[in-house]
């Protein structure tokens, strides 16, 4: 059942949600350090090139238990990561998959100015995916990417954007403002020009879903089944 898109489920504080998110920063940088220096100094030999893929797998997987942590328990709003029923799921993955075509359609159309659309479309999967930047890495480092960029990063920015971010603007102005706003940092984080529109329309989709159905846990398999086929993309063009 849809959820009134009025006002906000849980309002949490910008003081919280600042000290909980550096919280969450400071304790992921250290991991990374400390990782990074322990199995360079012990295992490099061992893990080669899967050894930056661990660490990073560590840095991201610490930003998640922080950030529920600090807004214990982490099935309930803010951060709301449950299952909401079939139906729910269902609704997400419709979205996902109307989404991906309103992306496409967008990039048929910047592909007529920016050199066509396929070539656009591998550019946004080399950039936006460890398609390209893992070409002739062994297994393991494939399955701790895949892993983390298709399961622990989605979990990671759906909980920060569709979860606390979301909340807290709510907070402060009507959803639908909030709705812009937080699709905009979302499509600004991740910098490259070329990913910026779809990373936007994607924001729009996960932040109405999120609110629609009052969980992180739908807009975190949206955010996986994206990740998926983009990274089924890369590899059809660069291989492995």
């Amino acid at each position: 059942m849809a959820r009134s898109m009025a006002e906000p489920e849980v309002p949490i504080s910008g003081r919280r949600f600042g000290l909980s998110l550096l919280a969450a920063i400071g304790s992921a940088a250290a991991v990374g350090v400390l990782a990074w220096n322990a199995l360079t100094k012990t295992m490099s030999g061992l893990l080669g090139p899967a050894l930056p893929q661990i660490v990073t797998f560590a840095v991201y997987a610490t930003l998640v238990a922080v950030l529920c942590y600090a807004f214990r328990p982490p099935s309930r709003p803010p951060i709301a990561l449950r299952f909401t029923g079939v139906r729910d799921l269902a609704f997400a993955i419709f979205a996902t998959v109307v989404t991906m075509a309103a992306g496409a359609l967008a990039y048929a159309g910047l592909g007529r100015f920016l050199g066509g659309f396929v070539p656009l479309l591998a550019h946004l999967t080399a950039v936006a995916t460890d398609a390209q930047r893992l070409q002739g890495q062994g297994a393991p480092a494939w399955a701790i990417a895949i892993l983390r960029g298709c399961v622990l990063v989605p979990i990671f920015e759906e909980l920060l954007f569709r979860g606390l971010l979301l909340s807290w603007l709510n907070r402060h102005m009507r959803f639908l403002p909030a709705l812009l706003l937080q699709a905009a940092l979302f499509a600004a984080m991740h910098v490259v020009p070329v990913a910026l529109p779809y990373a936007f329309l994607f924001g729009m989709a996960a932040g109405y879903v999120r609110r629609a159905t009052g969980s992180t846990f739908n807009t975190v398999l949206m955010h996986g089944m994206n990740n998926v086929v983009l990274l089924s993309l890369g590899l059809h063009w660069f291989g492995r």
